[in-house]
């Protein structure tokens, strides 16, 4: 069946840049991959801690993993461990301390150790960079912040993503230039597709990063409208994505309808999905299809998103598509 002009513009943006929404991955037993990432600051150098692997086996390992982070002691300029039982050491080079191997699995876990002098480039790059590593776009310093939770004395974070990351050292990497502005008239043309009732208060930057369509900002929330090529990842990946950013736990298929409400979105089929953590909360629509899907997404402290609630919620009811064909 051939595309419409408006669906085959649309699917022509959506494969555009880099995303924060979840993409498909060609392996099918493991769709997605998580990666939980501890840095350490002791006086003179920044230790790193990181573990990553598909989804289920992460969500299986969180507890030990979250055991074995309480319990790092930073002394003067070191910071050391208790091996937990069944874990095994090895040492590594000049750039990674250890590798701790564990799980009851083949091929075993791995926490890779490293460590840098001073602060190691800083908070943001590196949290940056794993982020990269994982196939997810780079994020603001408050956004970073955000994600940020105290397991002991290490600062954590838990991202899921749709790229295998690498298993290399601690290196932080330098920041990349902006990306070049290609496809304006494409997404001008996307943008025009659109309508929905606005509220004042919503503060528009009128050049988000791509694929991102829409970007607002209104009292400490962000929200903003994506649209990705394809299912971008399925319903449960997306939805664990967003819960892991708010610091909850991974639901998986069986978690869907504990999450996400059934709801009209642009005319489509779309799940009403809320997250709310301690210290992050993500209220978002979500409205797949073969073709392409569409992300309206509310995203700030919970109560910047409990105030924004009512309106957002008002916003995705009234958005609507020119020259849509059902």
């Amino acid at each position: 069946m051939r595309l419409l002009p408006v669906a085959a513009l649309l699917v022509a943006v959506a494969a555009c840049g880099p995303s924060d929404e979840v993409r498909r991955y060609k392996a099918p037993k493991d769709p997605t991959w998580r990666m939980i990432g501890a840095i350490v600051a002791a006086k003179d150098t920044t230790w790193f801690f990181k573990v990553a692997a598909p989804t289920d086996r992460i969500a299986a390992a969180q507890a030990e993993i979250h055991s074995f982070l309480r319990g790092l002691k930073v002394g003067e300029s070191d910071v050391t461990w208790t091996l937990p039982a069944g874990w095994k050491e090895e040492q590594g080079g000049p750039a990674r301390v250890a590798t701790l191997k564990f799980g009851d699995r083949d091929p075993r876990l791995e926490l890779t150790v490293s460590k840098l002098p001073g602060d190691g480039g800083g908070l943001p790059a590196n949290v940056n960079r794993w982020r990269e590593q994982l196939g997810l776009e780079r994020a603001a310093e408050g956004d970073i912040a955000a994600s940020i939770r105290k397991v002991g004395e290490a600062q954590v974070v838990d991202f899921i993503g749709p790229t295998r990351p690498t298993m290399g050292g601690g290196r932080p990497m330098a920041k990349p230039p902006p990306p070049e502005r290609t496809g304006d008239s494409q997404y001008d043309q996307v943008r025009s597709m659109f309508s929905f009732e606005r509220p004042p208060a919503w503060r528009e930057n009128p050049q988000p990063e791509r694929p991102k369509v829409f970007e607002f900002q209104a009292d400490g929330a962000l929200i903003t409208f994506t649209i990705m090529a394809g299912e971008s990842g399925g319903l449960a990946a997306n939805i664990d994505r967003w819960r892991t950013q708010a610091g909850l736990e991974p639901l998986g298929e069986a978690g869907i309808g504990r999450s996400a409400t059934p709801m009209k979105f642009v005319g489509a089929d779309a799940w009403l999905v809320e997250a709310a953590g301690k210290d992050r909360a993500i209220l978002g629509v979500i409205a797949l299809s073969s073709e392409f899907s569409m992300f309206l997404k509310l995203d700030g402290t919970p109560s910047a998103v409990a105030a924004q609630r009512a309106v957002f919620t008002q916003v995705a009811q009234s958005f609507q598509m020119k020259g849509r064909h059902e």
